[in-house]
């Protein structure tokens, strides 16, 4: 792209999603503006919460496994770019019985793409796995492709990279509308419109706002996890305890290792993640079931932790219908490219989300775009 002739893009919301969109934008020598109605990083969106996990067999589906391969690239660019650590490789593990649904799912992703994985039984798990308690025949099936993020300095490293690129940010800045009109699209704050040439949507559980889309497609829900001691921290440290999914009649939940050195974090499965009619009626303070709940299912399953949650923390993600990403044109024009309803999924393929939204934005395609997350899919009926 000829300097001269740079071509304006805004991007609303400095989430995970907001913030790779502008890095990859930035780095195609697009004009990058970055709106957020708070700072970035922050605890009030999707990208909140200490530790996230990173994936390759994917129980989601085998169609995922490119877009989660090119973003384990741009991740290690990332990092040697910045000069940071924000993803560390330990390992993860999806723990169950062979008859469960995402047990089976993640050895038929594994087997369908030539992943390399290890299906361990009971025993083995006991010998190597310690922290993770099981039941005779369930197995844990170990993915040495995975590992666990620290989303916020990952937030802040992309916007970093984005900025050293060329992108500007204008934080405490909250976007009011989206408007197209015949000579681009303009964006309203209070300090009045600007006009763009592309306006990239990604606002996380803010989606309702902006994009278009209404509650019957994405809805904002309540996320919580609670953070409970290792008897043993080293054993339970990133060096030695894998990320972990697991699968189970009395509790399901993602874990993931000491990264504060001293509690496990639970991010639990079988309680009900509660739909929220804005982000901003997230309650901060979680009843006392919920937490009990999940410190049952840690008695249960997770014999070197207290089962006592020394801190619960909630945030929010905007989930769609069908619980698949929203990435590509708006229904409303295509001059609005959607980045929302990434359902949980997000933060592990964000740098490819961002790829895809510069490949629209450079050329109106990309093939990258992974069918599923197609963002006409609702507007043409097609919901599972």
């Amino acid at each position: 792209m000829n300097p001269d002739e740079k071509r304006r893009v805004a991007v609303v919301g400095a989430g995970v999603i907001g913030v790779m969109s502008a890095w990859q934008l930035a780095e195609r020598g697009f004009d990058v503006t970055v709106f957020d109605q708070w700072n970035t990083p922050n605890d009030r969106g999707a990208s909140a919460g200490e530790s996230r996990i990173f994936r390759t067999v994917y129980k989601e589906g085998a169609e995922y496994v490119p877009l989660l391969r090119k973003s384990l690239q741009l991740w290690r660019r990332l990092q040697e770019n910045q000069s940071t650590k924000v993803l560390e490789m330990c390992g993860g593990l999806m723990i169950g019985h062979t008859w469960q649904a995402d047990v089976a799912a993640v050895i038929d992703c594994a087997q369908q793409t030539g992943l390399e994985h290890r299906v361990l039984s009971t025993a083995e798990m006991a010998e190597e796995y310690p922290q993770f308690g099981l039941d005779e025949g369930e197995v844990g099936v170990y993915d040495p492709g995975a590992g666990v993020f620290r989303p916020e300095l990952a937030v802040l490293a992309a916007r970093n990279e984005g900025m050293r690129l060329g992108a500007a940010y204008r934080p405490y800045t909250r976007v009011l509308g989206i408007r197209p009109v015949r000579s681009g699209v303009m964006v309203d704050t209070a300090d009045g419109p600007e006009a763009f040439d592309t306006v990239v949507v990604a606002t996380g559980p803010w989606v309702n706002e902006l994009s278009g889309l209404g509650r019957d497609v994405v809805v904002p829900r309540r996320l919580v996890a609670g953070w409970f001691p290792a008897r043993d921290v080293p054993l339970h440290q990133p060096a030695r305890m894998p990320i972990s999914i697991r699968r189970h009649e009395e509790g399901g939940f993602s874990c993931f290792p000491v990264l504060d050195g001293a509690a496990v974090k639970i991010l639990p499965h079988h309680l009900p993640w509660k739909d929220l009619d804005a982000p901003e009626d997230l309650p901060r303070l979680v009843e006392p079931e919920t937490v009990r709940a999940a410190e049952r299912a840690v008695e249960r399953l997770m014999p070197g932790l207290e089962p006592t949650a020394i801190r619960v923390s909630t945030w929010t993600e905007g989930f769609a219908v069908d619980e698949t990403p929203v990435v590509g044109p708006s229904p409303v024009d295509d001059r609005i490219l959607l980045a929302v309803g990434m359902s949980g999924q997000g933060f592990k393929f964000s740098p490819m989300v961002g790829s895809v939204i510069a490949d629209y934005a450079q050329t109106g395609s990309s093939d990258d775009a992974v069918a599923v997350m197609d963002s006409l899919r609702f507007s043409r009926g097609e919901r599972s």
